[in-house]
């Protein structure tokens, strides 16, 4: 051995082994292992792609003007060997300007396994879906090379906005590629805002093990009374069923004082404040879940700390723990929500 050399030569097998570990578990990692040689980058690039999130910003301004250019979120997105190692995509694109390059990118993610996008995304969905299924039927026809099937791996669907039943029209009866109805490969659904619309496409979704939504934006007033505590409609009679998430937002549970007014009708002067305990409660709302079906679990999402539903799903995709792994470990720990506070929050009003 030589020693000037710090550490004695590793056998191939080993260093690969050790890259791998590195990169699967941190993403940093992944991107400085892709710089080190293009052996290394092959080992690198399917932890480096496995989550793509691309957020846009409006196009209003550049897309409704009269006469004005088209918004660059609008370039041509050019195919890329490693759009096959995309596993989890998060889209959000926002503008009339953006429908084409939503379609550009779903088609060259279609391997995804779980996409999370605005719900008026599932129209570019359909319509990328039919566009490759015809393409690739006229390939077969001349003899030339397909493509690969597209989506036949996707069976999560993450909606970052409210949903309508319109918004599923352009899903219903939509075939994947010598294989079923796509509708019918999705298991597991959230549903991060239902402010504006209390739509749930359960009963479009035959195969739906896993399902969460945000307890705050249901309108409950549960009272401690698990047959009070609302849900989306029909949704403890879905045959295939596993597990209803109630999410709930953190911030919104501690400072809004419109949910805790709504929650506690008979608060004293102090308005929400006088409520009780946000810890407590939240302790009883687990209980009252509970009690209700033992397949409704509670969960503190998007938390305090965490930086939002963007980074918390980018985290989970990557190796993370999901909404159903967090929803587990708080059925198991009696002490989950301890970090809540025992008072509520000064609010301060603008």
């Amino acid at each position: 051995m030589d020693p000037l050399l710090p550490f004695p030569a590793l056998p191939t097998e080993l260093v690969i082994r050790i890259l791998h570990t590195a990169a699967s578990t941190s993403h940093s990692s992944a991107h400085s292992i892709s710089l080190v040689s293009t052996w290394a980058r092959r080992v690198a690039l399917p932890y480096l792609f496995s989550t793509i999130v691309y957020r846009s910003a409006p196009s209003y301004s550049s897309g409704m003007s009269s006469g004005s250019k088209a918004s660059p979120h609008q370039r041509t997105l050019e195919s890329r060997q490693w759009g096959s190692l995309v596993r989890s995509l998060w889209i959000q694109s926002s503008g009339i300007n953006n429908s084409a390059n939503e379609c550009q990118l779903l088609r060259a993610f279609y391997n995804v396994e779980h996409v999370a996008l605005y719900s008026t995304t599932l129209r570019s969905l359909a319509s990328t879906i039919q566009q490759y299924n015809a393409e690739r039927r006229q390939r077969v026809a001349s003899g030339s090379t397909a493509p690969p099937p597209a989506f036949t791996n996707l069976h999560s669907i993450t909606l970052i906005t409210n949903t309508f039943r319109y918004d599923w029209h352009f899903l219903l009866g939509l075939t994947l590629w010598d294989g079923p109805p796509l509708l019918q490969n999705i298991t597991h659904l959230r549903i991060h805002d239902m402010t504006v619309s209390a739509f749930c496409p359960h009963n479009m979704l035959p195969n739906l093990t896993h399902l969460a939504v945000p307890f705050l934006d249901l309108g409950n007033d549960w009272k401690q009374d698990s047959s009070a505590l609302r849900l989306p409609d029909g949704v403890l009679e879905h045959r295939a069923l596993l597990m209803l998430v109630l999410t709930v937002d953190t911030h919104k549970w501690l400072t809004n004082p419109w949910y805790q007014i709504a929650r506690y009708p008979g608060a004293g002067s102090g308005g929400p404040r006088d409520a009780g305990s946000p810890r407590a409660m939240f302790r009883t709302l687990v209980q009252t879940a509970r009690q209700r079906d033992e397949r409704i679990h509670v969960v503190l999402a998007p938390r305090l700390d965490s930086g939002g539903a963007c980074v918390e799903w980018a985290e989970a995709a990557r190796g993370g723990a999901s909404v159903w792994e967090a929803a587990a470990i708080a059925r198991a720990e009696d002490s989950y929500g301890a970090e809540l506070p025992e008072t509520y929050p000064k609010v301060t009003h603008r």
